[in-house]
């Protein structure tokens, strides 16, 4: 009689929670519920945890980059009065949710620059990117460079 192997797929739901290794043990638990409301967690090795992550973020196998459908570094971005001044990207050690990370004016040009962090979220608020193409993120237009006039 000939051998069969019998697959069962069991449909898995995020259960909103990610445990990262703890210790030695590079296992990284993703919680998630059955269809059926049962207790389950998917286990990832690192190798899975950044391949997973990439997948969830965009991110190109073959030069590991994120795509133009987030902040990108060294780029200024403006919103609702708002201007956005994007230093560097980071994934969330536990969640693996992508953050920009940078500086944020708000209003004229008395106000100042703030730290901040922007995540996925705040990214589908839709944010216009203002970089100068002449001079870089160093060109606001509450700082601009001497004689562009793109700001002006």
């Amino acid at each position: 009689m000939p051998e069969t192997n019998t697959v069962t797929l069991t449909e898995l739901s995020w259960a909103k929670l990610v445990h990262p290794p703890v210790g030695n043990d590079t296992t990284t638990w993703v919680a998630c519920t059955t269809s059926d409301g049962q207790a389950a967690a998917l286990a990832l090795d690192d190798r899975e945890r950044v391949a997973l992550g990439s997948e969830l973020l965009h991110i190109e196998r073959e030069d590991d980059v994120v795509r133009d459908e987030f902040f990108e570094p060294e780029r200024l971005y403006f919103r609702a009065g708002v201007t956005f001044r994007c230093e560097g990207l980071a994934l969330h050690p536990r969640t693996t949710e992508s953050s920009a990370f940078g500086f944020q004016h708000h209003g004229g040009k008395r106000a100042s620059w703030a730290p901040a962090a922007l995540s996925t979220r705040a990214w589908v608020r839709g944010w216009q990117d203002i970089t100068c193409s002449e001079h870089g993120y160093d060109c606001t237009p509450f700082a601009p460079v001497a004689g562009c006039t793109a700001h002006r």
